[in-house]
């Protein structure tokens, strides 16, 4: 049985022969199923392996191409920036039941609890109170969908959790499309929005934490004018960079009091924006300088 499960499986993933596969190429193509798979070995029948069934279809789209598979979504990432551009019409009256639900999702798309079990043993962090890329059922909180980490030598933000590996275990990554993933590192789309949730936290709750909260910002807004690149722009690490990050950079220095005409970093970042602005009056999306990323 498990050889013709196995036979079968490579017809279904594979369009190619199975001898002629580059598996440098291909390895991490599996690893979306891999837990399901796990569990399905573990206990065919168990509780996991049907709570993993019940999922399926949340990973499944259709495409020009036919049926495909992608990894987690970006729901509540979207539903974030979609209400933010809402709000910024003025037209809250006219489309209050909308903001009302994009309200809603968001307020249950809270994380609720830590991972289980002893997490601190297995260097997890904590998770209650965060947001995750997607929904509460993923689990995974992330620090520019949330504001939920105060900890970082340089004063910028990693992405899941606090810090803990060294640099050189960098030469283990397996993965030959992304660079630094082996451990945690400091990123301006994640310190930018921080700053921003942060100083909107103080303005409701101006005594909670206080020296915390301000001395995080202070170490925030060095760590973004340390990060500035020569031309003005910072530097993308997820891919798309210059513009997009640059966006997030401004974003939590202007929430933080910063301006045009105090701070020296913001005047060269408008002056980057103003000389890379084409002549149909937009912006490029620059991915060509981080491949690897």
């Amino acid at each position: 049985m498990w050889r013709h499960t196995a036979h079968s499986s490579r017809e279904e993933l594979f369009t190619q022969p199975y001898h002629e596969i580059n598996w440098k190429k291909v390895r991490h193509l599996g690893a979306k199923v891999l837990c399901m798979l796990s569990c399905w070995v573990e206990d065919l029948d168990g509780d996991a392996f049907k709570k993993h069934l019940a999922r399926v279809p949340d990973y499944l789209w259709v495409s020009e191409d036919g049926m495909t598979v992608q990894s987690f979504g970006s729901q509540l990432w979207d539903a974030t920036f979609v209400i933010q551009a809402l709000l910024a019409t003025n037209l809250t009256d006219e489309i209050a039941p909308t903001l009302a639900r994009g309200h809603d999702f968001i307020k249950k798309s809270q994380v609720k609890d830590n991972p289980s079990g002893d997490f601190n043993s297995m260097y997890r962090h904590i998770s209650k109170g965060a947001w995750t890329f997607s929904d509460q059922d993923h689990g995974w909180k992330v620090s520019d969908c949330t504001a939920e980490g105060l900890k970082s030598k340089n004063g910028g933000l990693p992405g899941w959790e606090p810090i803990r590996g060294q640099d050189w275990l960098e030469v283990l990554n397996p993965i030959q499309f992304f660079e630094e993933i082996v451990i945690k590192h400091d990123y301006v789309e994640c310190t930018g929005p921080t700053i921003q949730a942060l100083v909107l936290f103080k303005k409701k709750f101006p005594r909670y934490r206080k020296n915390e909260i301000d001395n995080f910002i202070a170490n925030a807004i060095q760590y973004l004018k340390n990060k500035q690149t020569t031309y003005g722009s910072w530097y993308g690490n997820w891919g798309i960079c210059f513009i997009y990050t640059s966006w997030f950079a401004l974003g939590g220095l202007e929430a933080a009091g910063k301006t045009y005409n105090n701070c020296s970093t913001i005047r060269k970042a408008v002056n980057f924006l103003l000389t890379t602005q084409k002549e149909d009056s937009g912006w490029v999306r620059a991915t060509y300088h981080a491949p690897k990323r």
